[in-house]
């Protein structure tokens, strides 16, 4: 059985117990005890399974901050996040900007530019972009989700329509393990944007670092940058990500 079977299963097993044994694992899956306990152990880094005494469980349920919330959250390091990411944008850019609340920032970043064009699944984005520029707007159609998101479906075959110079996206969490989501309608329509995209570049607040949700967006590998507040205090993340870690304009005009 392949490893992600294993977690696949495993997570199944205890998603329907609430508890299990890796005896009880080892059982099921007909595996070691020594494989069950490293799958575990990897299971628990990226945030999917609580080990316990002898078993696992399901970790405490990680709940969404409600969207008028989010939008208050951070906003001097989001703000200064945007600021670096401006200079990556000049006129005749096109891009797709997701849902995040952080990509939200950037849009008094573009008010002073000439034939943008940005392709998003954000109302809230689009309604601001609206009045504050003259950014040529395109909305994909899709459900209402969160009051102001368009997912499913009929976004994600909308955004196979376009394909855009550059990709600016947020995330739940961020760790060694990935780029990850609490939002299953949110992710799926950002992963779509990511195969669009020529530069794909994600704006995270340090306030994510060092935490894996359950699903994932994007591998650590796949953002040509990663703009940031600050230099995390996590070293492995850090050393992963390399020079395409950007805390600073300097760092982009540089590349």
């Amino acid at each position: 059985m392949l490893q992600n079977e294993r977690y696949n299963q495993i997570y199944d097993l205890v998603k329907e117990r609430g508890t299990v044994t890796v005896h009880y694992l080892q059982n099921q899956l007909h595996a070691s005890e020594a494989t069950i306990r490293r799958d575990l152990k990897a299971m628990e880094d990226r945030g999917l399974i609580k080990r316990i005494w002898g078993g696992a469980m399901l970790p405490t349920v990680e709940k969404d901050i409600p969207p008028i919330v989010r939008m208050r959250l951070n906003n001097e390091k989001k703000e200064k996040i945007a600021s670096i990411a401006a200079n990556l944008i000049t006129s005749g850019t096109t891009m797709f900007i997701d849902s995040s609340t952080t990509c939200l920032a950037l849009v008094p970043c573009l008010a002073a530019l000439k034939n943008v064009t940005v392709v998003t699944n954000n109302l809230k984005l689009s309604k601001m972009l609206e009045e504050q520029t003259s950014v040529s707007t395109i909305l994909v159609g899709g459900q209402i989700h969160d009051g102001y998101i368009l997912t499913g479906y009929a976004a994600i075959q909308a955004v196979k329509m376009y394909h855009t110079d550059i990709l600016f996206f947020s995330c739940s969490n961020i760790s060694v393990a990935g780029i990850t989501s609490i939002d299953a309608k949110v992710a799926a329509v950002c992963r779509e944007m990511l195969r669009h995209a020529d530069k794909k570049v994600l704006l995270c607040d340090t306030s994510k670092v060092g935490k894996a949700s359950l699903l994932r967006v994007a591998e650590l590998d796949d953002p040509d940058y990663v703009i940031m507040d600050s230099v995390p205090d996590d070293t492995a993340l850090v050393n992963a990500l390399g020079d395409r870690l950007i805390t600073r304009p300097e760092q982009l005009l540089t590349r």
